[in-house]
């Protein structure tokens, strides 16, 4: 694997509670600030590939804006059924006032 570390934003443009689209070389991923930390999953719902990131959150779950599906976004996973279903998940950095993401791209 190769691990890629971006730097997508600045820490203060996420307020607590609110959520914000970036992309990494095509990747879209959706980033959420629950209580001052910040988690990075993909931008794309399981089932028909709502923009999660335009979805509600609410503490750790997020909606999908499109037919409801939840996840919580620490995890990925799907909290109603389907149960088992997930979403990726990435590690996130904050280094000064810039957050970043770990991306493992396969070889």
């Amino acid at each position: 694997m190769a691990r890629e570390i971006v730097c997508v934003a600045a820490a203060g443009d996420i307020p607590p509670g609110s959520m914000i689209y970036v992309e990494i070389d095509g990747l879209p991923i959706a980033l959420a600030n629950v209580d001052g930390v910040i988690y990075a999953f993909s931008d794309s719902c399981r089932h028909e590939g709502g923009p999660l990131s335009s979805g509600v959150l609410i503490g750790e779950t997020v909606t999908c804006p499109w037919h409801g599906w939840t996840y919580n976004v620490r995890t990925g996973k799907a909290i109603v059924p389907p149960i088992g279903i997930r979403i990726p998940t990435y590690e996130t950095r904050i280094d000064d006032d810039s957050i970043f993401v770990i991306v493992d791209w396969p070889d």
